[in-house]
């Protein structure tokens, strides 16, 4: 993730504390935030909390930021993390057998974003919330782990789990 679209003066207006400069960087991220929060929360009112809490975090410690120039990767840190935090009462990671992890099945078919978010939504919690880091956001498997509170097998299991129900879900969405 790059900085493309954050130029450095904005960057140090936001640090000396200028509230249009902070207004301005909450109108440039805040749809890719709230993204974030709601693939891992999948709760629009639970993702907007957790996304004022993020930047309230974020406008707290700027000051704090060594390098202005990760201000993007820093800022979804922030969030991915107060959205986990608020998860973690809600996400459940399920025992997943031998069976359940089948992501060979074979998947021939087209469909469109609108139908594969409906069916990451419908995944279980810890799988979706696995998912989302992993193969959204981009983070590691230890990463992740580290961020859920799990070891990085149950991270690559829960994956490979999503992937098995994706398959089935998207599937079943395409024939109906």
């Amino acid at each position: 993730m790059t900085n493309q679209f954050i130029h450095p003066d904005l960057i140090t207006k936001v640090i000396n504390n200028d509230r249009s400069a902070q207004f301005q960087l909450f109108e440039l991220t805040k749809g890719m935030l709230f993204s974030t929060c709601f693939r891992i929360l999948n709760d629009e009112e639970k993702a907007n909390d957790a996304l004022q809490d993020a930047y309230v975090e974020v406008f707290q410690k700027i000051r704090t930021l060594k390098h202005p120039e990760a201000i993007l990767v820093w800022m979804k840190t922030i969030t991915v993390r107060k959205a986990i935090h608020a998860s973690k009462n809600r996400i459940q990671f399920q025992e997943i057998g031998e069976a359940a992890l089948s992501v060979s099945e074979k998947f021939d078919s087209w469909f469109d974003a609108e139908l594969l978010d409906q069916a990451i939504q419908s995944l279980p919690d810890g799988a979706r919330a696995v998912f989302t880091l992993i193969e959204i956001e981009g983070y590691t498997h230890k990463e992740c782990g580290e961020m859920l509170g799990i070891s990085g097998n149950t991270s690559k299991s829960q994956l490979n789990y999503s992937k098995t129900l994706l398959k089935r879900r998207i599937t079943k969405l395409l024939q109906a």
